[in-house]
């Protein structure tokens, strides 16, 4: 509906004269008439509420870090960094200890880590090799896979070591500790 057709609908096609112009214009509750030159936009009210949201608003902001987005972004990659690099050392450690190694830290200690990598699907590369080579080098540094573990058998229920000599504790620990 265009300009023209409310006023039509207000005041008729008839000539009014001022009073019944006010008349009609003071009952028409959807009409409301204001002097635009003088600034009056919007009511009086809504302009003030609206002000007293935005100096609270502002009031809250401020002491507020304006680069904390920055600070955010560079946290998160910093908590990626480490739990990447954490991830990275456990999966070197397990395969330190499943390739045998009689002690984490010595295996570890002979290993040159810079030409160890872990690849974009989570494969680690340049271990193998390494650990091939002290095995050979420094066998001592992992277990024998040929040895079963010996048992002590103290009599109990579980099985052992049982002692040939004698059936007494003594000589079981005894033939425990024999080559």
């Amino acid at each position: 509906m265009d300009l023209m057709e409310i006023l039509k609908a207000l005041f008729g096609d008839e000539a009014l004269t001022f009073e019944q112009f006010a008349e009609k214009v003071n009952n028409a509750a959807d009409v409301k008439l204001g002097n635009l030159a003088g600034g009056q936009y919007i009511e009086k009210e809504k302009y003030d509420d609206v002000s007293n949201q935005l100096k609270t608003a502002n009031a809250n902001l401020e002491g507020y870090d304006p680069d904390w987005q920055t600070k955010l972004a560079q946290a998160q990659a910093d908590g990626e960094k480490k739990l990447n690099d954490y991830k990275f050392e456990q999966s070197v450690e397990s395969a330190i200890n499943n390739a045998g190694a009689a002690d984490l830290v010595s295996v570890k200690a002979n290993l040159d880590m810079s030409k160890i990598a872990q690849g974009e699907d989570g494969k680690i590369t340049g271990l193998d090799e390494q650990l091939a080579e002290l095995k050979t080098n420094k066998p001592f540094l992992f277990k024998a896979a040929d040895e079963p573990k010996k048992k002590l058998d103290l009599g109990g229920p579980t099985g052992g070591a049982k002692a040939k000599s004698g059936s007494n504790i003594k000589s079981a620990v005894e033939d425990f500790y024999k080559k």
